[in-house]
């Protein structure tokens, strides 16, 4: 009697579909790697296994794990399991296009960074170029560690020695730097006590302008520059008098109202507030800025460079709105929609002059406590 073939046929795991890299880019090291992949096979990964940022994160998983690890693209899982002493490392797609992203918006600061250091050396007349490296938050975190001292160039040397002494004069906790605090939390102070009168007076508009852009960049912290009147000449487009840089190289835009200026106005019929006229038209304006602002983003990166020497990432700059105080509120329900309404603005930050002041007292508590 014939013995009867199991019509059972082994049902294969979602991610045993992979690609063999046989790119000689990846270095030997990484060749004959397996990449698998869940589904459909992504679009950025190539026959040859050759993918945005595939030999480094497969670099930066065999430092880590060893040679004991899958690398598996998804769809949009990011995780990583230990299975039968194998580590499943899943990274999704929308991971993959993020560095992609990421690598793009710094290769193209990269090239009109190398693009004005040459034009300075060949058109001296028509072009200066401040010779500043774009600083990166969090980069050295990730760079400084005793592991790299042995693999110091001389240069790197020489500029850490020149470095050191000024970093460790303005961070060292002595008596030198104590005084420095004391003197900043007394300027401090004396500033929260001005605006705090100044809140009870009756200032124009214009009087207001040029106070906060006099004191924001004290006032608010993040900040590193204010730029005035900025004037790109590109097609009449009208552009924000006043515009400020973040601590992170963004544009944010300032639009400054009195403290006084109504925020809202009450719908007794149905007992809601939105909006006053005033404010609206605040908002509108602020919006068109962001949009014209953005549709000149080179232009306007250009401009910031030659005149104010910061290398600026424009992106979509936020737009900011200050104005009012919440303070005079009258009711619970008026706090309720302002905070509604001010979050319902996806491209535009509410602040008011309470706030404004609040936030400075609370950087003055931090720096009296740290200074104790």
């Amino acid at each position: 009697m014939k013995k009867i073939k199991s019509q059972k046929k082994s049902v294969k795991a979602k991610s045993d579909k992979f690609v063999v890299v046989t790119n000689k880019s990846y270095g030997n090291n990484l060749k004959g790697t397996k990449i698998y992949f869940e589904g459909k096979k992504p679009k950025g990964l190539k026959k040859d296994g050759t993918i945005v940022f595939g030999k480094h994160t497969l670099e930066a998983l065999k430092r880590k794990l060893g040679t004991k690890f899958r690398l598996i693209i998804t769809s949009n899982d990011d995780s990583i399991k230990l299975e039968r002493a194998i580590y499943r490392v899943r990274i999704s797609q929308k991971t993959f296009k993020s560095m992609g992203d990421k690598l793009r918006e710094r290769t193209r600061d990269i090239k009109n960074d190398i693009v004005s250091s040459f034009f300075s050396l060949i058109y001296p007349e028509y072009f200066t170029v401040q010779e500043t490296p774009m600083y990166i938050p969090g980069s050295l975190s990730h760079m400084i560690g005793s592991e790299i001292l042995p693999r110091l160039s001389t240069e790197d040397r020489e500029a850490m020695n020149r470095f050191l002494p000024d970093y460790i004069a303005s961070e060292s906790l002595n008596s030198i730097n104590l005084l420095k605090a004391t003197a900043q939390i007394k300027t401090l102070k004396e500033l929260a006590a001005d605006l705090e009168k100044a809140l009870d007076a009756s200032y124009s508009e214009g009087w207001w302008q040029t106070y906060i852009k006099k004191n924001i960049l004290i006032i608010q912290q993040g900040y590193i520059a204010a730029i005035e009147k900025m004037n790109v000449t590109v097609g009449g487009i009208k552009f924000p008098d006043f515009s400020l840089v973040t601590h992170d190289g963004y544009l944010d835009i300032l639009e400054i109202k009195k403290p006084n200026t109504t925020l809202l106005k009450h719908d007794g019929s149905r007992n809601n507030y939105f909006w006053d006229p005033e404010m609206a038209k605040a908002v509108i304006q602020s919006e068109n800025y962001i949009e014209n602002v953005s549709r000149s983003a080179d232009a306007i990166r250009s401009y910031i460079l030659d005149n104010h020497g910061i290398q600026l990432k424009v992106v979509r700059p936020r737009g900011i709105i200050l104005a009012g105080d919440t303070r005079k509120f009258s009711a619970t329900k008026e706090s309720d929609d302002f905070r509604l309404l001010s979050l319902s603005t996806k491209n535009i930050v509410f602040v008011t002059y309470d706030e404004l002041l609040s936030r400075l007292n609370n950087y003055i508590k931090v720096l009296e406590d740290h200074s104790k």
